[in-house]
């Protein structure tokens, strides 16, 4: 089964058809819509990559780019051990996939296991704020991603229903803040939020959602192993097993 089937058959035809429309009305809407000088044509709004029945999933304000954001490409790095021969920049795609494996590296060996070289895709699902593609996540608005969320990524987790979250970059984590904390007390920059976890409401259930920098941003020490140890404390044991990656 190819993984656009797995989406179709997991997410359903109904959600999926959600998301093509939402990009649809954001292109008509123009400049009255907040998308409007962050979308690029043609782009379709992609569900995510990775697996759906995973205990993780990884937030990101938007999309990183389409091409190298395919299963495929993210395959081909984990096999070749980050040798991309695909069209990928160093500066672009590859920063995410080098923390998030570290993330997972960190977090089987909090839990006493070695990590599977298919963790990345196997025991977590990427996915995005705002569907609208930008060359920077900060680019993203409030706006933008306030009705991004209501629109589908609440839907989308409902339906996922991961045992952890991961909220990479400050606009999404910006939301959750202020969606859970319903004050700006004790806000601060993601290098110093970096590692808290917020317990946010997906659905009719309470899930940790642990706050992260985003793997594109510069001069700092991203320090994954915090991220990696903060997920093996709320993720249930056996999580990362073959045939237990099912939705709770």
């Amino acid at each position: 089964m190819s993984k656009g089937q797995q989406y179709l058959q997991f997410f359903g035809s109904d959600a999926l058809k959600r998301l093509h429309g939402c990009a649809i009305a954001e292109s008509d809407r123009g400049a009255d819509s907040p998308c409007a000088r962050l979308a690029q044509p043609l782009r379709r709004p992609q569900v995510g990559f990775g697996n759906p029945e995973a205990p993780i999933v990884f937030i990101s304000p938007s999309p990183l780019d389409a091409a190298s954001a395919s299963n495929e490409a993210f395959t081909e790095w984990l096999d070749h051990e980050g040798r991309l021969e695909h069209h990928m920049t160093a500066d672009t795609p590859l920063p995410y996939f080098q923390f998030v494996r570290a993330v997972m590296l960190a977090a089987r060996k909090r839990m006493g296991q070695k990590l599977d070289k298919h963790d990345v895709m196997d025991a977590a699902f990427h996915t995005w704020a705002v569907r609208c593609a930008t060359e920077n996540p900060d680019r993203v608005t409030d706006a933008a991603l306030n009705q991004c969320v209501d629109r589908h990524l609440q839907s989308l987790l409902a339906r996922i229903a991961p045992q952890a979250i991961v909220a990479m970059g400050g606009p999404v984590a910006r939301y959750l803040w202020w969606r859970t904390m319903k004050t700006w007390d004790g806000w601060g920059s993601m290098t110093t939020l970096h590692g808290r976890v917020l317990d946010v409401e997906i659905g009719n259930r309470r899930v940790p959602a642990i706050l992260s920098v985003h793997p594109f941003q510069r001069g700092i020490d991203l320090h994954p192993e915090v991220i990696g140890i903060k997920l093996a404390e709320h993720i249930r044991p056996g999580a990362f097993q073959p045939g237990e990656l099912k939705a709770a």
